[in-house]
Order: structure tokens, then C-alpha cells, then sequence
């Protein structure tokens, strides 16, 4: 039934207003009711109704309430959470507040656990603070978190990851389990993410969203609640150029800083500027916004290897519009490994299960390619999204051909045709028996031909050939035609 729940915010939140109880059923397999009673739940559980229904129209997310607390649950002697929960519950408070002390009392307060779980939850916590160069530090009566910046996030990166908040898919569900964050501090965040939004032309996809709400979210509470030195940063020579070629997010960065300043009421330091442009950067942007982020050379050079990498390994090679689309995704995620910004992927394992194979190809493609341009080691979770590149790219090599019929009037002959067509080639998909006014650019996009046959002589629209034919499809046409498909064919296995 919790599975259930996300699915249906999931939906909710990428509709654009109401959506009908028999649409959404349909999605989730479910019937109406189900729907109905997973929405009295939802409310049930917040404090405010996070969704309303109409008659006739369906249920609609009230995106102002989506940050509406989930209603406390009292006490009843022990607590509901696990314990790597609760010690990662502790651990992000501490971190938040570092490098301030916290009376342990206070930190554990709310699980009502023993001196000696505590001890024990102190310890474990000690162990996780120091993968990440971090120290606990504790007296009688209180603890603190001891350590650099740089580090100090890169520990509340991780403690939001083992809290599986990183494993949601949409904002609201992330701010359901962020603690300390309030209706405000949401509508702030998401004010700002339009903003980039609208600046881009363009929306920021799922896990981006997610990343960018979660780095947000961390810069408000660490503001709000701790203390960071700051130190006397000059941009390098690097960032300086990385600046000047990315002109336009690197001000739009400075502009989000600014809203941060006056929203926080402080004067945040010149590394958080550039970490929200690191952070934009990492973003896989779609459309004209791609054009913001020019080609780096060690982007194609690292798409070739690994796409040399993969062919080796399953003989499978992309075509240009797959490697155009697969170069803007490695352009962000180089800038994430670089940075340590670490993505999930939830359908990491819906992937794994349909492209086991492909997956493990790519995966190990991946693996030689960091170490070949000395990259740190990429995850599972990006591995996850590189091989839907190649998945596409697979189905699209096994998709039948297709063939759009043609004649003057668009009827008789070409109906004609169509029988002759389908009785020796069997295996086509005919789309479309059209007249020649009806073959135009939109048309011909729409229904995406491998060939036309045209009984009467046209020009080809984006490259597709046209092959003249006589209506009766003689054996000098059906030769022609095999000619054209095999040399498709040729052409796709040679690239």
C-alpha cells in the first residue's frame, strides 16, 4: 500500500490539474476505489489535505499544501523508528548544527531510548562521521560535530542518502522527510528552482529536481542552525573559465545566491555561489536549454570510449541522433562525478530486471572508461541511466521498417498497393496510404518512414527515399525496394 501511495503522488504531481479516478486507476492497475481510498489516506496523514477530489473532474495535488507536515504521532513507549534510523536522525541534526554542541538529552529526546542506546547510537555515530573525515566530539553532558565545510556536507549528503531520501520522486515526498524544513522554506526552494526554470526555458527532470531541492534544502538548515568558517576563497583559473563559458548559469547562480542571502537574512560566502553553479552545471538540460552548456572536448572523447566499450561487448553501436542525446547526458554527469554530487536512480531496478544483459555491459563499459581518463568510480545508479541510451538505440534497431504509401488521390491505386505490399513484404508496417497533399514535413515526422513509395515522382522530405513504383508493384519495384532496405540496413550496422 506505501508503494502504492508514492505511485499515486508520483502521478499527481506530474499531472497538470485534475486527472480522473479511472485514468489514475488505470496506471496503477487498480480499481476506483483503491484510488479513493489511497487519497483518504494521504489526507488522513497530513495535517492539512494534500489532495482534493471534484465530481466530474477527477483528484488534483494542491501543490500549497504539499508541504503540509504529516500529523504527529504520539509516543507509545518505544520508538517507531529502527535503530539506523534514529542514529542517522541524530547524526543529521548534529551535522546541521556543527560545530555547536547539542545536549544529548535534546538529541534523543523524542526516541525514548536508554543511556546505555544512546552510548551505543554515540559510537556508531562516531564510526560514521569518520568515513567522511569527520569527529564526534562529547563531553558529560553534550556532543558536537568537528570538521571542515566541504566535508561536513558531503556527510549530510550521505545521511540523506542512507534515509533513503534521495529514493523519492518528486519534491513533496522529499520534503515529507526533511526534517527542520517548514511551508515556507518549501515555497522558497521551489520558488527558486522556477525561477532556474524559467531562465532555462525549460523543466529540471527527475533526479535533478530531487538533487537541487536536497543542496537548497542543506544550505538553509546549515545557515539557519550551524556555523562555517569562512574562508578567504579565490576562484581559480579554472573556475574563472568555466565561468566565462557558462555565462548565463553561472549569473543565474549569483542571482539564487542573492534570493538566499535576503531570504536567510546573511551574506552567504563566494563557494556557494559557485556550488549552485556546480550544481547547474549537473543538470541534464533538454531542447534549445542544452545549447547553455557548450560541449567540453573530454565529453566526445569519453563518449567514444565508452561507446567503443560497448560495442566490443555486445555489438551494438548508436546512431548519431543516440549519441547526440547520450553525449548531453555524460556532459552533466562528468560534472557530478567531479563534484561528488551523487544521483538515484529509482528505476534502477526495473532497469536491471528488463536489461540485465545491456545493464552489465554498460556497467563494465563505464568502469573502464573512469579509469581510463582517471575518473572516480561511477555508480550503479548512473550506469542505470546510461543504458537506457543504449536500450533505446536497441529497440529502435529491432523496430520493423516502415513504409508510407503514395499516389495522386490517395485512394485506389495506392489501396492497391498496399495489399501488394503487405502480400510480399510482410514484415512492414504501413503507416499511412496518402495523396500527395498530404505529404508534408509535419506528416512525414509524425509518422516516421523509413521509405515512401510514390506512384507518382515527389522530392524527398529529411533525407527519407523515395522510391517511384508502378501500382500493380512488379517484381522490378519489389527488387528495388529489398535494395533500399538492406542498404538501411548496411548503413546502420557500419556507424
Amino acid at each position: 500500500m506505501r508503494e502504492r501511495t508514492k505511485e499515486l503522488l508520483t502521478l499527481l504531481a506530474r499531472a497538470d490539474g485534475y486527472v480522473t479516478a479511472e485514468k489514475l486507476a488505470n496506471s496503477l492497475a487498480v480499481s476506483n476505489k483503491t484510488i479513493y481510498r489511497l487519497v483518504e489516506r494521504i489526507n488522513a496523514a497530513h495535517t492539512e489535505p494534500l489532495i482534493v477530489t471534484s465530481r466530474g473532474k477527477g483528484v488534483k495535488l494542491l501543490s500549497e499544501n504539499a508541504a503540509a507536515p504529516v500529523k504527529p504521532v504520539m509516543p507509545s513507549g518505544h520508538s517507531e523508528f529502527s535503530p539506523l534510523q534514529r542514529q542517522n536522525k541524530v547524526l543529521l541534526t548534529l551535522l546541521f548544527k556543527a560545530p555547536y554542541y547539542v545536549q544529548r538529552i535534546q538529541l534523543f529526546a523524542a526516541y525514548y531510548v536508554s543511556d546505555s542506546v544512546i552510548q551505543s547510537d554515540l559510537t556508531a555515530i562516531s564510526n560514521l562521521l569518520a568515513a567522511d573525515d569527520l569527529k564526534l566530539v562529547r563531553d558529560h553532558t553534550q556532543v558536537a560535530v568537528s570538521g571542515n565545510e566541504e566535508n561536513i556536507r558531503r556527510a549530510i549528503n550521505h545521511t540523506l542518502e542512507r534515509l533513503n531520501l534521495f529514493s523519492v520522486t518528486s519534491i513533496s515526498e522529499f520534503s515529507a522527510g526533511a526534517t527542520g524544513l517548514d511551508k515556507f522554506d518549501q515555497a522558497f526552494i521551489v520558488g527558486e528552482i522556477n525561477r532556474i526554470e524559467r531562465t532555462i526555458d525549460g523543466d529540471i527532470p527527475y533526479p535533478y529536481n530531487i538533487n537541487l531541492f536536497s543542496h537548497m534544502y542543506t544550505l538553509i538548515m546549515r545557515a539557519r542552525n550551524g556555523r562555517w568558517a569562512e574562508a578567504d576563497y579565490q576562484m581559480t583559473p579554472v573556475d574563472v573559465q568555466t565561468a566565462r563559458d557558462n555565462a548565463v548559469l553561472y549569473e543565474l547562480a549569483k542571482v539564487i545566491i542573492g534570493d538566499f542571502d535576503r531570504y536567510l537574512v546573511t551574506q552567504l560566502p563566494l563557494t556557494e555561489e559557485l556550488n549552485i553553479f556546480q550544481y547547474l552545471l549537473s543538470i541534464q538540460l533538454g531542447g534549445e536549454a542544452s545549447q547553455l552548456l557548450p560541449m567540453a572536448p573530454e565529453v566526445s572523447a569519453f563518449t567514444r570510449f565508452l561507446t567503443d566499450q560497448a560495442a566490443r561487448r555486445s555489438h551494438l553501436v548508436l546512431d548519431a541522433a543516440s549519441l547526440t542525446d547520450l553525449e548531453r547526458h555524460i556532459q552533466p554527469m562528468l560534472n557530478r562525478l567531479r563534484n561528488e554530487i551523487t544521483v538515484k536512480n529509482v528505476w534502477l531496478t526495473e532497469i536491471k530486471k528488463q536489461y540485465g544483459d545491456l545493464f552489465k555491459v554498460i556497467a563494465q563499459a563505464l568502469t573502464a572508461a573512469a579509469k581510463h581518463f582517471r575518473l572516480a568510480p561511477i555508480s550503479a545508479d548512473e550506469a542505470g541511466f546510461v543504458t537506457l541510451y543504449f536500450a533505446r538505440c536497441m529497440e529502435e534497431q529491432d523496430r520493423p521498417k516502415r513504409v508510407v504509401i503514395m499516389c495522386t488521390s490517395g485512394q485506389g491505386t495506392s489501396e492497391l498497393l498496399r495489399v501488394k505490399v503487405n502480400k510480399y513484404f510482410p514484415d512492414l508496417v504501413v503507416p499511412a496510404v496518402i495523396s500527395t497533399a498530404q505529404y508534408t514535413e509535419d506528416n512525414m515526422s509524425t509518422w516516421h518512414p523509413d521509405v515512401v513509395l510514390s506512384t507518382v515522382h515527389v522530392q524527398p522530405i529529411d533525407h527519407v527515399p523515395v522510391l517511384l513504383v508502378s501500382a500493380l508493384f512488379g517484381d522490378l519495384d519489389r527488387t528495388n525496394l529489398r535494395h533500399i532496405l538492406n542498404d538501411q540496413v548496411e548503413a546502420a550496422n557500419a556507424h
